[in-house]
């Protein structure tokens, strides 16, 4: 059985219309029970969210009330340590005052017996503290608000005793009398007194008041600097009042509520803030029947961190009810206060949601079926319509490219003219095929076709003349390919000549760089070392010009010489005629010597003696002159060898003066030939550099040769398939008709 295109768009739209409906039915049935999981697991996300939410805000209210509760500590201990300092003198006396015990750890009535403390000149004993607290404490107390406690130490263990206090009497609040024990009951020190006798200030949590109460403990020091006691700061509980009081207005839809277990000591699963005001400081395990659950909720939130959210969800049952209801609680640790905060809610409260969403379901699957049927009605009228606007074209296009499959070119142009005859959407086609865009896409289709008949009868026309043309024209490629071969051929034997010449060249002129880069090397070394030589020319010229000044000066002092030698001459002639006269004179003096008789004896004598220096004196003289002599020719012998040494080093001073200009002249040349010498040896090595390059070159170009070579054969072998492959085009197209 044929199924036509109009049945097929018929079935297909109104399979587009129930398939969907029918997956919907099925898809809702099947999954109703789990929309309904995930109605309820989004309902109970949302519920846990927003107990989430209430409880960080509980925690945060805590933590600002802790915040609050240690400003106001601080600043009240702050000013108790002002007051302290003005007025408030320690001293201890050594008369002591007795004390009634109140905390009596032994059975009994007992007193402490401790020496008097003074604090600001008043003196604290038991007869004077009744009712009347020290000035100081009381405007402290009035300052900030705080109960502020002093203790005085009693034994070298440090126990304290509580001497004064403007706390309120009540179980909780220290009075006086009262002992702060250093070891607990279980045998530890108390690190508060192990601070507070170190001398520090210790701010600690204490258990009292639900683990709220925030104590300040600041030492005291007696006029010898003794820690002889402490002074207590604490806040009253307004602000944990306060907190309490708005933990219990906070409801959570009907019976949801804000609560807080204790962690720590005898308040540890204890309720603190409940939902109802009498079951504070009770058991919460008692309140619900749920034995050790609480603890497990203590256990997580305290492992889980301060701050951290822990949710949980159970059947909590109450009362006479015996199955109970489901609940749910989102819980965190309040670390300073030892407390467990959370809030908690009963799931049933909020079953009405569900309920509603639960029918607005089945509301939908309703509508979703009378939508279906009245979907499927206006497809079925739509199909039918515009099946025959699809279908019909489709036809009469279906039957143009038969035609065309046939290889009738000519009459499928002919039954062009039937087609836009019969069919109205053929026509629409050829009005609007100017502006294709505002028809569909069997308009469309019809252009094309149209488009492709005519492009087809030309083409195919166009082929059949073009195929004899090809056939001539691959015929004369071949030949020319042929010619072209052996001409590459020759060019490739060429090639390979001139590779081997520039392969030998090359080799050439890196040997010929090699050599001009030695000579260049020898240049340089010529340069240094004329340069060298140049510099000690340069010192020679400059010792023998040190040489001739020191030679003028030298014959200078030889003239100097000779001058003092002439005036030594005129003192030894000097020298002489007066060692004559002396001679004359002792001749003289002996001759009246020998007149006067006996009594010239001893002037002959001294007349003999004269006569004998006299001598001496000229034969001194005579040696003198002579030497003078010797020494006035050496002199003069000298100044005539000093001229001729000078003028020798005047000479030898100018040849090297000439040989230095010389010498200047070389080592230009040879800076000037070393540049000439690189630029040489530059373009050898880029000869070289360059032959080598044409040596591959050629190699490439041989290579290049040969792969055309055979690029021409294949030229060739293509030539003939596109011969053979324009025969066969020919007759396949001979098979189109584009005449009668």
């Amino acid at each position: 059985m044929r199924f036509s295109l109009r049945k097929k768009i018929i079935a297909i739209a109104c399979g587009a219309a129930i398939i969907p409906i029918v997956a919907m039915f099925i898809i809702t049935d099947v999954l109703e029970d789990r929309l309904q999981d995930c109605i309820k697991n989004e309902v109970y996300s949302l519920i846990e969210s927003h107990v989430s939410q209430l409880t960080a805000d509980l925690y945060e209210e805590c933590r600002t009330s802790d915040q609050l509760l240690v400003a106001e500590t601080d600043r009240a201990a702050m000013a108790l340590e002002v007051l302290l300092e003005d007025q408030g003198r320690v001293k201890v006396l050594k008369r002591v005052s007795d004390w009634p015990v109140n905390n009596r750890r032994a059975s009994g009535k007992e007193e402490v017996t401790v020496p008097v403390l003074v604090i600001g000149g008043r003196e604290l004993t038991y007869a004077g503290s009744k009712g009347k607290p020290l000035p100081m404490l009381v405007e402290a107390t009035r300052i900030s608000g705080a109960f502020c406690t002093v203790f005085q130490r009693f034994n070298p263990e440090g126990d304290m005793l509580v001497v004064d206090t403007t706390a309120e009497s009540g179980e909780e609040n220290w009075q006086p009398g009262d002992i702060f024990y250093s070891l607990s009951d279980n045998g530890k020190v108390e690190s508060v007194i192990g601070d507070v006798l170190s001398g520090r200030t210790v701010k600690k949590y204490a258990l009292q008041n639900d683990g709220t109460r925030y104590t300040i403990y600041v030492p005291l020091r007696d006029q010898d600097g003794y820690v002889t006691g402490m002074i207590a700061v604490y806040m009253n509980n307004d602000i944990i009042d306060i907190l309490r009081k708005s933990m219990f207005k906070t409801t959570i839809g009907k019976s949801g509520y804000l609560w807080s277990i204790g962690s720590r000591g005898e308040n540890r699963g204890r309720y603190i803030v409940s939902n109802l005001a009498e079951n504070s400081a009770t058991s919460a395990d008692a309140v619900g029947e749920n034995k050790e659950f609480v603890e497990e909720i203590i256990n997580q939130a305290v492992e889980s961190g301060e701050g951290t959210l822990s949710s949980k969800a159970y059947v909590w049952k109450t009362g006479a009810d015996s199955d109970g209801r489901k609940k749910i609680s989102v819980y965190t640790y309040f670390k300073p206060w030892g407390w467990v905060v959370g809030s908690s809610v009963f799931l049933d409260e909020y079953q009405g949601i569900s309920d509603r969403l639960t029918g607005v379901l089945n509301y939908l699957v309703e509508w979703l079926t009378i939508t279906g049927v009245l979907l499927l009605i206006i497809t079925l009228a739509v199909s039918l319509y515009a099946s025959g606007l699809i279908a019909d074209p489709v036809s009469h296009m279906m039957e143009l490219v038969k035609i065309i499959a046939s290889g009738d070119v000519y009459k499928a142009k002919k039954s062009l003219a039937v087609v836009e005859e019969n069919c109205p959407n053929a026509r629409k086609a050829i009005l609007h095929a100017e502006t294709p865009e505002v028809l569909d896409e069997t308009g469309q289709l019809y252009l094309a076709i149209r488009e492709m008949v005519e492009a087809l009868y030309s083409l195919i026309g166009q082929v059949q003349r073009s195929g004899i043309q090809v056939t001539t024209s691959s015929t004369e490629i071949a030949a020319s390919a042929r010619q072209l071969e052996v001409t590459f051929n020759q060019q490739a034997s060429a090639t390979t000549q001139i590779s081997a010449t520039s392969a030998e060249i090359s080799a050439n002129s890196g040997e010929l760089a090699r050599a001009m880069h030695h000579v260049n090397d020898s240049a340089s070394t010529m340069d240094l070392l004329a340069s060298e030589g140049q510099d000690g020319l340069k010192t020679m010229i400059r010792i023998m010009d040190d040489l001739s000044s020191a030679t003028i000066t030298i014959t200078g002092k030889l003239d100097e010489i000779n001058d003092r030698a002439n005036s030594i001459e005129g003192i030894v002639n000097t020298i002489t005629k007066v060692a004559d006269r002396t001679n004359l004179l002792s001749l003289n003096a002996a001759i009246e010597a020998e007149k006067a008789g006996k009594f010239g004896q001893g002037f002959s004598v001294v007349a003999a003696e004269i006569r004998r220096l006299a001598d001496q004196t000229s034969v001194a003289a005579l040696e003198i002159e002579d030497m003078i002599g010797n020494m006035r020719s050496s002199v003069d012998s000298g100044v005539d060898e000093m001229e001729k040494f000078a003028s020798d080093v005047r000479f030898g001073a100018d040849k090297a003066g000439k040989l230095g200009k010389k010498l200047d002249g070389i080592m230009i040349g040879v800076r000037e030939l070393n540049p000439r010498i690189e630029q040489v040896n530059d373009g050898m090595s880029a000869q070289a550099e360059g032959a080598g390059q044409i040596s591959e070159a050629m190699a490439q170009l041989s290579d290049t040769a040969s792969d055309t070579s055979d690029a021409l054969a294949e030229f060739n072998r293509a030539t003939s398939q596109l011969n053979e492959a324009v025969q066969g085009l020919r007759s396949e197209v001979s098979r189109f008709k584009v005449s009668e």
